[in-house]
This record gives C-alpha cells, structure tokens and sequence, in this order.
C-alpha cells in the first residue's frame, strides 16, 4: 500500500528523505548522494512502500520570474566569509519549481552589522529574504526588516530543534548549547503551506 505524503513533508533539493538501505531513488525527483536518497526537486515527500522508493511529487510545473522587492523563502546551501547562497523555494509564500539560485552578501545579510557570516548563518538553515536585483544571476537577497532572517534551523552540535533566547540567541532543546543566529521576529513559525 502507498503512503500519502502528509502536508509538512515539504522538501528542497539536496533534503535527505532516507537512506540507500532503506528505499530506491526515483528517477528525476530523488537521486542516491553519500548513501543517502536526496531530493532533486522542491516538493513533497512521497514514499512509495509498495517499491520500496522515495520520491518527490513537484510542484506544479513553471516558475514565477522574481522581481524586485519580492519576499522570498529558501534554504541556505552555503556559508562563506563573503556571502551566503540560498536556494530559493517559494516567492511570496508560492511554491515555485524549479527552485532558483540566489546569493546575500555580507552587507546585505542583517540590518546590524555583522563580522563573520558563518556566526550568523549555516547550511540548511531556512531564510526570509527580499530580492535587491533580480536581473543577476543568482538573485540578490537581503535581509533589511525584523520579519526577515533565519525561520528554522537546527543545533550545529546535536542536530535537535533550536528555539529562540534572545534576539541572536538559540538554545538547543536538547544539549542546551546556545548559538548565534540572525532570525526572523516570527523564528519557528514557519508554515510552507501557502496562505493564499
């Protein structure tokens, strides 16, 4: 019997969905990375008990061209000293797919001032962000207002849920080791079903 994806199991690309031990890649929606099955597409998580297979079922077909001024939600897939990379997922809380490329620069990435990048963002973790240039390639982001940030990530230590301490704090619910982080005023109410 197939197991229906529930609403939350939204993934982005690159997202583990399981292990090759566990279930089979699915032709262009999952693929088979350092012995885990990754999403290839942004979507939601199906797994298919019946064949043993992990898929992603896409959203639906197309991509909104971003604009300036757009809001967008995405994950962070890398951290340098310079700039962060962001794969974008949703554009004004609509899913799109495929996903786009975008890129913040130290001095696009907090209204504060920020020395090192890596304090404040990590890989995996999920951002708000407005878009300064989309005529680039990748997009250019910032984050210029109080809802704009880090909405979720997870301890660098244990891997278990965050939650907010103080305004660049988080504490890990379950080692108790606190990080830095430039969240969102709204951090961990992130909801990727569309609200319109």
């Amino acid at each position: 019997m197939k197991q229906k994806a529930k609403e939350s199991d939204i993934v982005f690309p690159s997202d583990k969905i399981g292990v090759v031990e566990q279930f089979l890649p699915s032709n262009g929606t999952t693929h088979a990375e350092d012995h885990e099955i990754q999403a290839s597409v942004t979507g939601r998580k199906y797994i298919d008990t019946q064949y043993y297979k992990a898929k992603v079922i896409p959203f639906k077909k197309g991509r909104a061209n971003p604009k300036k001024g757009d809001i967008i939600i995405g994950h962070v897939t890398l951290v340098t000293n310079i700039h962060v990379k962001v794969t974008v997922g949703y554009i004004h809380k609509k899913p799109i797919n495929p996903p786009i490329s975008a890129i913040m620069h130290v001095s696009d990435a907090s209204s504060d001032f920020i020395d090192d990048l890596n304090e404040f963002y990590s890989a995996g973790d999920i951002i708000r962000a407005k878009v300064i240039d989309a005529k680039t390639y990748p997009i250019q982001l910032e984050v210029s207002e109080n809802n704009h940030g880090v909405l979720h990530t997870t301890c660098k230590i244990c891997g278990e849920d965050v939650v907010k301490s103080k305004k660049f704090k988080l504490k890990c619910i379950d080692c108790n080791k606190e990080q830095q982080r430039n969240t969102a005023s709204d951090y961990g109410n992130i909801n990727f079903t569309p609200e319109y």
